[in-house]
């Protein structure tokens, strides 16, 4: 059986960030997917400008405007409070990041990062490939036991999403449920009263989750509800979407002729990166879900995906061009100065403060008073700033 230098399994957005990374710099890679593609995949849609400034780099943007046209830019976030509070952030550009905001269906986006991968003749993409289990020689890894046979390689990268056997074989995976969060979708069409904004609202029948309304163009949306399992239990999320959809006054004024598109209410599992689990062992590196790379506070988990996907690459390069075992002791010092405390420490501090109806609305009357504080909050959602950043929305209640 041909050995390659890296073995990704699952080809999401960390699994094809890893591989295209890798590919610039000249490494063999076999890519592994249980699905064939184009096929449905269960998200929220939402692509922050910091993910488009990655995908721009892959060179993923220019396909997908070759395949779907000029892509429709969100421009803005609006939030409504418990109370009925409405709050208009527009999402600026700010530093380093150049990309835009949108809203894609996975479906196509995915299948747009899988022809970026078709191109590198460094990249094996096999699908139809169902990944069992990871091959060990002591305590390391050697490759992946498959559906489609066994499959060698100096490191090994899981992006498999939140039940990777790979991170529960090496008793990685993300089993809290303090740090995990859940979530459903459903498309609409012939939604009424849509802009270039997308909608967060903080219902109070699902604080401290939230329902969303992301725009598709054409009358078409993602609406969806996510919920954290810390404070409330995943079992009442259809309930909890059927009241967003029927009873949350704003989101039923949109949604009233609004027709749900048929066997596309599907959920998933959020695991949120405040898990304190490594994320590697050795020469085996966990990305994307797989990982528990996902925001804390609002669910996202495409940013992170590419961006552990693309730490992953750096670390499984530097451990080739060294020694493979030493992957997992470079990834976690990328991954950790970055999204660790900053990203999901605080994240997961802050959530508390969802859950306090009194203290939400206060900062988001606070931040509804000023653009310039609205703006922030936006681009907080966005990855536009940093999450220390939402202190300064903190109000004085002396």
């Amino acid at each position: 059986m041909k050995s390659y230098d890296v073995v990704i399994s699952g080809a999401g957005p960390a699994g094809c960030s890893s591989a295209l990374f890798l590919a610039q710099k000249g490494c063999r890679v076999l890519l592994l997917d249980k699905a064939t593609f184009p096929r449905e995949k269960v998200c929220g849609d939402g692509i922050t400008a910091a993910s488009s400034t990655l995908l721009e780099e892959m060179g993923v943007m220019d396909r997908l405007r070759l395949r779907l046209g000029p892509l429709m830019v969100c421009k803005g976030v609006t939030i409504f409070s418990p109370a009925g509070t409405v709050l208009q952030g527009r999402i600026l550009q700010t530093g380093s990041l150049t990309g835009a905001t949108y809203v894609i269906p996975r479906k196509e986006f995915d299948d747009c990062l899988i022809a970026c991968v078709k191109e590198h003749s460094s990249i094996t993409l096999l699908e139809n490939t169902t990944v069992t289990d990871i091959i060990m020689e002591g305590d390391r890894a050697r490759g992946v036991r498959s559906s489609g046979g066994d499959w060698f390689g100096r490191v090994v990268i899981a992006a498999d999403g939140a039940y990777s056997p790979i991170a529960s074989r090496l008793h990685l995976a993300n089993k809290e449920k303090k740090h995990q969060g859940f979530a459903i979708r459903a498309y609409y069409s012939k939604v009424e009263g849509l802009t270039d904004s997308i909608e967060l609202h903080y219902d109070k029948s699902m604080v401290p989750g939230y329902g969303w309304i992301f725009p598709l163009g054409n009358q078409r949306a993602n609406v969806g509800v996510g919920l954290m399992t810390r404070f409330k239990d995943q079992r009442g999320l259809k309930q909890l979407f059927e009241r967003f959809v029927g009873e949350n006054a704003f989101a039923s004024a949109k949604l009233k002729h609004a027709v749900m598109e048929p066997g596309t209410l599907k959920g998933w599992p959020l695991p949120f990166g405040s898990f304190q689990g490594k994320r590697g062992r050795g020469n085996v590196l966990l990305t994307g879900d797989a990982g528990s790379f996902v925001d804390p506070l609002n669910g996202e988990g495409i940013y992170y995906a590419l961006k552990s996907g693309r730490y992953a690459a750096e670390a499984a390069a530097r451990a080739l061009d060294e020694e493979e075992i030493r992957a997992s002791m470079y990834y976690e010092k990328l991954w950790r100065k970055e999204f660790s405390f900053h990203e999901f420490t605080l994240g997961y501090a802050l959530q508390p403060l969802l859950n306090n109806e009194f203290l939400l609305e206060s900062l988001m009357r606070f931040a509804a008073k000023k653009q310039t504080r609205a703006n922030l909050l936006a681009g907080v959602i966005g990855h536009n700033f940093k999450k220390r950043d939402l202190l300064k929305l903190i109000p004085p209640f002396s």
